[in-house]
């Protein structure tokens, strides 16, 4: 079940990541992501105190984003693997990175050309890289929140 929805996400978070087509999908996956975080503290409901029901929407919306936007890279990186894209649509071979003479080697092209400094590259590479961006951009909008209960909703702790 998410959280929110997609005229929230335009209207209040002003959200431009998205496309409306693919929302629910990513904002499942979000829903599902800040559920681990909360302890499943959102699985009753969502808060009823206007502010925090706001920032857990909001919340859900930046961990969309995020995941729409590793998925983006990661599915550019399996385009390119290997293959060349033509304007008409046609495919070729591998594409060859460099080329050396004396053994005779050749080097093929085998995923994004990015260095890794974007953070999104680096989390579209690396799963680990991917949660600590994930729990940063939710804790952003949960720190601090609570649940109808006064439970803050990143408590690890017993009650």
């Amino acid at each position: 079940m998410a959280y929110t929805d997609y005229e929230f996400y335009k209207t209040k978070y002003y959200g431009d990541v998205v496309p409306e087509e693919d929302f629910l999908k990513y904002t499942e996956r979000a829903c599902d992501r800040i559920d681990n975080m909360t302890f499943n503290r959102l699985v009753d409901g969502l808060p009823t105190e206007l502010r925090a029901n706001v920032m857990v929407q909001k919340a859900v919306c930046a961990v969309a984003d995020v995941l729409y936007q590793i998925d983006a890279i990661r599915k550019a990186s399996m385009e390119t693997v290997g293959t060349i894209k033509h304007e008409d649509g046609t495919v070729t071979g591998k594409r060859i990175s460099s080329v050396s003479s004396g053994s005779e080697s050749i080097s093929y092209v085998t995923g994004t050309n990015s260095t890794g400094g974007d953070i999104y590259s680096q989390a579209a590479m690396n799963k680990q890289v991917e949660n600590v961006l994930v729990r940063q951009t939710a804790t952003e909008y949960l720190h601090g929140i609570a649940d109808n209960n006064g439970v803050n909703l990143l408590y690890a702790g017993v009650r």
